[in-house]
């Protein structure tokens, strides 16, 4: 089945190359062996509870729910798996067939929203029994920009503002009045930076992880926006000492759980953040941690450690937040820029001056994408990002990433740990005072250098003289053999793209294709 994906559709080997690598580069969204197989279970239990009219109940044995079954296929769809084939339809119904004969009434904003987000993940059309969703839906928008249904006593309810447009936007459609549309969101913001499902109450860890992708397909730039920012540090303060999220102050505040978990995921992902970074980590614990710690042996979600919960649902949203897919699932949240059919990222065409370095690492999988189909070529690249992009530049990955790394801040199942004792053991990289690696610190030309120049063979490396600077030698021996990008500054940190560069040259000297 074709998928409809906005704004760039890829080829499956390169998706392949784009999930494969950037899973190992960044931990983002999830790495391991744990995650996959977390996956894989929560799948096969999602085969095991389907009824045979296709749909999927709230608990295992109920009658299908529109609402649960909404949520099912947009889990499987960011998975990958295709709703429509005969793997899912058992009992020759799948979960498209269940909808269409499905006599649930839909009334509600939320409603007509979900059901529009389920067929567009599935890449069906936007009509559902004659009624175009995209059309009723657009026919809820107030002269103010809002979303929502006042004679339905709707009137304030942020979330229905929120699911009218990422409903929308999985269509394709330009939002009607998109700038009304995001004043009116903002405006909604709480004092504490968070965001509530109605106007005026308090705010929550999950309208806020949903509200950040909601900014960011209106237009809102992660990378200044004092919104996102404010949005993010309220975000952190829900999370707890077993690194999950909390729902937030206003209700059910104990206790992380797997829904709170999963908005703040995909919220986080949305706006390039990484969720398993030791920014968004707590005791060397993260939301994604705690997510996994929540499922059954049956390969279901609880809501709450002990607490099963809408197991369904609990496990559809666990689904959709470790395959890495903000709401709509189908859509990539980055603008596609005019020449993204020439280039596998869409923010990075062929012109580009690192273009041909950059893709020599993607193919041999030494280098990734975003799960939004970016590259992000200016994005400062931290301590622990440069070792596993040199890791696996270099081919090191099978037999010398064994070693203890035993830094005080790199701690045990660290995404980026068996490539940094790889490296260190090596002797490319070193570590820094107090018994600290740095793994957040942003690194320098001068430090690329160093690590760069240490990893020429001696007859390459050569005799170099020692300068003012610490680096200098390293410098004058990485200039010689061509390793530095141009423009090289010693003191200002590397970008995506400059390591690409100086790590593709270094392979052309080692003699690697």
């Amino acid at each position: 089945m074709k998928k409809k994906v906005f704004a760039i559709g890829l080829s499956l080997a390169l998706f392949l190359v784009l999930v494969s690598s950037q899973a190992a580069l960044a931990g983002y969204p999830v790495t391991g062996s744990e995650a996959a197989s977390s996956l894989a279970r929560a799948i096969q239990y999602l085969h095991r509870v389907q009824n045979r009219d296709g749909g999927f109940p709230a608990k295992p044995g109920g009658e299908s729910s529109q609402a649960v079954t909404c949520w099912v296929i947009m889990a499987l769809e960011a998975a990958g798996e295709d709703v429509a084939g005969t793997a899912w339809a058992p009992s020759g119904k799948s979960p498209l067939d269940y909808l269409e004969t499905c006599k649930d009434d839909i009334q509600e904003t939320c409603d007509y929203a979900r059901l529009l987000l389920a067929l567009s993940a599935a890449a069906k059309d936007p009509k559902y029994k004659e009624l175009d969703l995209t059309e009723k839906i657009s026919s809820f928008q107030q002269s103010d920009g809002a979303f929502f249904q006042p004679g339905r006593g709707e009137k304030g309810m942020i979330n229905a503002h929120m699911w009218s447009i990422l409903s929308l936007a999985s269509d394709g459609k330009k939002i009607p009045n998109q700038d009304k549309a995001r004043e009116w969101l903002l405006a909604r913001q709480n004092r504490d930076g968070g965001f509530s499902w109605l106007e005026g109450y308090q705010s929550d860890a999950d309208d806020t992880g949903v509200a950040l992708q909601v900014l960011v397909l209106l237009g809102e730039n992660p990378n200044n926006s004092t919104a996102v920012k404010n949005a993010l540090a309220y975000i952190k303060r829900c999370q707890e000492d077993n690194g999950g999220f909390n729902c937030g102050d206003a209700w059910m505040a104990s206790g992380a759980n797997a829904a709170s978990d999963a908005c703040v995921i995909q919220g986080l992902i949305a706006t390039g953040e990484d969720p398993q970074s030791l920014e968004w980590s707590k005791n060397g614990k993260n939301a994604v941690t705690h997510l996994l710690s929540l499922q059954n042996s049956d390969g279901s979600f609880n809501w709450k450690e002990g607490v099963a919960s809408s197991p369904v649902t609990m496990t559809a949203y666990a689904v959709t937040a470790l395959a890495g897919k903000p709401f709509p699932v189908n859509v990539n949240y980055w603008k596609q820029s005019k020449s993204a059919s020439k280039s596998v990222f869409f923010d990075l065409t062929p012109e580009y001056w690192a273009y041909d370095s950059i893709m020599k690492l993607v193919q041999v999988k030494a280098l990734g994408g975003y799960p939004d189909g970016s590259f992000r070529p200016e994005n400062r690249v931290t301590r622990a990002e440069f070792a596993v992009f040199l890791y696996r530049g270099l081919g090191l990955e099978e037999a010398e990433g064994k070693a203890s790394n035993g830094f005080a801040d790199v701690p045990k199942n660290y995404w980026a740990g068996q490539a940094i004792a790889a490296v260190v053991s090596k002797g490319y990289m070193k570590g820094k005072p107090g018994g600290l690696f740095d793994p957040n610190g942003k690194i320098t030309g001068a430090e690329l250098a160093s690590i760069l120049a240490r990893a020429l063979p001696p007859d390459k490396a050569g005799s170099v003289t020692a300068g003012p600077y610490w680096y200098s030698a390293s410098v004058e021996a990485a200039r010689k053999n061509g390793l530095l990008y141009p423009d090289f500054q010693a003191a200002l940190p590397a970008t995506r793209a400059q390591c690409a560069y100086s790590i593709a040259q270094l392979r052309n000297v080692l003699g690697m294709k």
